[in-house]
């Protein structure tokens, strides 16, 4: 009786230690699991629901019966039944899973947006038109591991002349891009957070905002510099310095050795530079 309690026991602590294996990582850097997702959660539980199903089917029922008894063919197609069977609950879970409804339902608004708006002021429907690249180039091209240097180019213009549409006044924002610089493939999103921080506190109500980004190509590499002056001061400096680690870290771990960050601040102003040294071969 104790063999069986003992061996019952077992299997529930290795179901339950294949449950929370992808979570573990939360333990190293538990300010990131506010990004976890509960459709992951889900998929995953019902994933393991699944698998744990067919375990005990098979060791207790399919093989005695089917494989033992020389009956494997049966016993192949069984396996083979199972295998498509969760194949076809992940596609679904894939199909209808709350990024997927995301997805589309903020590409239905965007064409809805569009078609509304499109009667009103010219600036309203530049708005959305760089919004839905925004969020296009966010959602569909930024998957994989890297995107080509242009692409993250044309996704910072975006942003920046999105942000200039809103400026409650008139002021200097300048983007320059070398026309030397070639293209090449680069982790995504590098620079955001830095473009956004000089819109965030670069801008107020009462006064005109100075704000220049610029890439310049370097013997080197490439340097990206940021420069805005401080017009609304930082009502959270724990949040900002929690964003900054971050980007710190990323850079870190995919450029190690290859890349040199320097932020300078004053009263007046602000400064990012951000070089990245020849990693790879330009095109």
């Amino acid at each position: 009786m104790k063999k069986v309690v003992k061996s019952y026991y077992l299997h529930i602590i290795t179901w339950t230690t294949l449950f929370l294996l992808p979570f573990i990582g939360y333990l190293y850097e538990p300010n990131k699991i506010n990004e976890l997702k509960l459709y992951f959660v889900k998929t995953h539980f019902l994933n393991i629901v699944f698998l744990a199903t067919v375990f005990y089917l098979n060791i207790n029922y399919i093989a005695p019966k089917y494989f033992f008894e020389k009956r494997r063919f049966k016993f192949t197609t069984f396996i083979f039944l199972g295998l498509g069977i969760y194949i076809f609950i992940n596609y679904l879970i894939m199909k209808f899973n709350p990024v997927g409804e995301m997805k589309r339902f903020e590409e239905q608004n965007i064409i809805f947006i569009r078609l509304v708006i499109r009667k009103k002021s010219e600036q309203s429907e530049e708005s959305v038109m760089k919004l839905s690249e925004i969020l296009r180039y966010i959602l569909y091209e930024v998957e994989g591991s890297k995107v080509q240097f242009s692409r993250e180019i044309e996704h910072l213009r975006n942003f920046i002349e999105l942000q200039t549409l809103r400026l409650p006044i008139e002021g200097n924002v300048v983007f320059k891009v070398d026309e030397n610089i070639n293209n090449f493939l680069i982790e995504p999103l590098l620079f955001i957070h830095f473009v956004e921080n000089a819109f965030k506190y670069g801008i107020d109500s009462k006064n005109a905002p100075d704000i220049v980004f610029e890439f310049q190509k370097i013997p080197t590499g490439i340097i990206f510099h940021s420069r805005n002056k401080i017009l609304l001061q930082k009502t959270n400096i724990q949040n900002e310095g929690i964003g900054l680690t971050n980007i710190q870290r990323r850079l870190e771990l995919l450029y190690p050795d290859k890349h040199e960050l320097t932020i300078n601040s004053t009263e007046e102003y602000f400064e990012v530079n951000l070089i990245l040294n020849n990693y790879i071969c330009f095109n």
